[in-house]
């Protein structure tokens, strides 16, 4: 054996006795992660959720359900002679991929509350690690000699004679697959970089404790004596598409109505909160109310703005508004 040919076999040796592909996918996705958690640019970020979401599900699907390298004997023999061949494992992956994802994030959208980057990237990237270790605990179990294994260079040289050998069916299907994925990585690129405006919102809303501890949407104080203090929470539950900085005003209002609309007569500021939300979070804030005002029907309202609040917050200027209604008495 000359040394070329011994260093070639002891390098398929090293490739089959440690999983190096299955390595490899939980090395991009960890990569993947951070370049996500650190807010990477926008190009990076999209060129590493394509390959996540359009080709690792199904690469650890196929790997799990066929352990075998399509040079085994053994694998031969149990197929009857039929081959999985480097092509078809990538067409299966990227297939399989194409079928699990939404079914991934049907699954897991039963647990949570709407989907985010990181949110849908949890979601498959656990398939991924699950399924991955599968593949891998069965892929050790077989002779070294039968495992699956990672030969680069025959996926090279089996793309490059696919594309200018054999008939002409089989060029044109391998050409067929190549413009698939890249088509589809382009449309997922291109849907990520630019996303529907209307699919960015923020859900701002008032909660109070139960004697439970617990935050409902009830049990708002309605009678209240000046001086007195209340106990209310606001919450911000944020679907935007990126991390955004809020700033919360609460006042109390004497309001009258005018031609049928609420026009305020006179107004005192309460708070004014400014906070940091990223994408998926809830942030509910504690905090009490002592209204200055006296008088029967005044509006508590709360006013949510992106950014900074102007010195008179109102309804047409906010992103968001609610309020609830308190009468206030003097007091002895």
């Amino acid at each position: 054996m000359n040394p070329r040919s011994r260093s070639t076999h002891e390098n398929i040796g090293f490739e089959r006795r440690l999983p190096l592909d299955l390595v490899a996918v939980g090395t991009f996705l960890v990569a993947t992660y951070v370049a996500l958690f650190l807010e990477a640019g926008a190009f990076i970020r999209v060129a590493a959720s394509v390959v996540t979401i359009c080709f690792f599900p199904g690469y650890v699907t196929t790997a799990a359900l066929f352990p075998l390298t399509d040079q085994s004997e053994s694998f031969r023999r149990r197929v009857e002679g039929t081959r999985i061949t480097l092509r078809e494992r990538g067409a299966l992956s990227f297939g399989l991929s194409i079928a699990l994802v939404p079914l991934i994030a049907l699954t897991a959208g039963r647990f949570s509350t709407g989907f985010t980057t990181r949110g849908t990237f949890a979601m498959i990237a656990g398939y991924v690690a699950v399924v991955g270790v599968i593949a891998a605990y069965r892929r050790l179990r077989l002779p070294m000699e039968d495992r699956l294994y990672l030969p680069v260079h025959a996926w090279g040289d089996e793309l490059a004679d696919g594309l200018t050998s054999g008939s002409r069916i089989n060029r044109v299907l391998t050409v067929g697959l190549v413009c698939s994925v890249l088509l589809a990585g382009g449309t997922f690129a291109f849907a990520a970089a630019t996303p529907v405006d209307g699919e960015r919102y923020t859900d701002f809303h008032l909660l109070t404790t139960n004697d439970d501890g617990e935050y409902v949407s009830a049990g708002y104080p309605e009678e209240l004596t000046r001086g007195e203090s209340a106990a209310l929470s606001w919450g911000i539950k944020s679907y935007e598409a990126e991390t955004t900085e809020y700033t919360v005003v609460s006042t109390i209002e004497r309001v009258a109505e005018d031609d049928g609309q609420l026009r305020r007569i006179e107004t005192a500021e309460l708070d004014r909160t400014t906070t940091t939300v990223a994408p998926g979070e809830h942030e509910i804030v504690d905090h009490e109310i002592s209204p200055p005002l006296v008088g029967e029907n005044l509006r508590v309202s709360y006013y949510l703005y992106r950014g900074d609040a102007p010195g008179t917050p109102t309804e047409d200027t906010a992103y968001r508004h609610v309020h609830v209604w308190v009468n206030v008495t003097g007091g002895a």
